[in-house]
């Protein structure tokens, strides 16, 4: 049977992998409250104790790691030009179908937070990418690439090589910070900012990074 890895993120998303061997939620070490990447150990297992003893037992806790793995891969080039290029060549119908799934994962229970009170919409998310013109908040690179992965089954590939150009959407404040699931406290970034807190580096070129001037 295929398991899922959850690592929680600062922004209270999970990042998934395919592993054996039970859920693995990951905590943060050595860091202040408003900086730290994960929950603290304490609120963790506060919280596995509340859970079914059968669902607890298939979760190990661990640190969460703090900062990613160094990669050589070559990135390919941008698939789009700029953010005109990116509304040329898709439909509105098209955004609208990926904002909706980006709504469908914000409004989702954590295994920190539960479902938000206020649910955003497609049209929420949409108005979000269009405001920021698909750049991430943090770096500054255009996002509004999908994830890569294989044309003959849909499978994920790899893709921190292309991080910062891979759209997703973030809260400002955690959720289980007490972040809000309302549009003031959403903001457009790249996966890689979104993942990685410690990488949010302003005009950085790293993992694919793009800043077309003048769009």
């Amino acid at each position: 049977m295929t398991l899922w890895t959850l690592w929680l993120d600062s922004a209270s998303r999970t990042r998934a992998m395919g592993r054996a061997g039970g859920l693995v939620a990951g905590y943060g070490e050595a860091m202040s409250d408003l900086d730290r990447e994960a929950p603290t150990l304490e609120a963790l297992t506060a919280r596995l104790a509340e859970l079914d003893p059968e669902q607890a037992a298939r979760i190990r806790v661990e640190p969460a790691p703090l900062a990613p793995e160094p990669s050589n891969a070559a990135a390919p080039p941008p698939v789009y030009a700029s953010f005109s290029d990116f509304l040329a060549k898709t439909t509105p119908g098209q955004r609208l179908a990926w904002c909706r799934t980006k709504a469908k994962k914000a409004n989702g229970e954590r295994l920190m937070s539960p479902a938000p009170e206020h649910r955003i919409t497609a049209a929420d998310v949409a108005t979000i990418l269009m405001t920021a013109r698909g750049r991430c908040a943090h770096c500054g690179s255009l996002a509004v690439e999908r994830r890569p992965s294989n044309p003959a089954n849909g499978a994920p590939l790899p893709w921190e090589h292309v991080g910062r150009r891979i759209g997703s959407l973030g809260h400002v404040v955690a959720r289980f910070h007490g972040g809000t699931n309302t549009p003031d406290n959403l903001a457009w970034s790249c996966l890689w900012c979104n993942t990685w807190q410690s990488e949010r580096i302003p005009g950085a070129t790293d993992r694919g990074g793009y800043h077309p001037e003048g769009d």
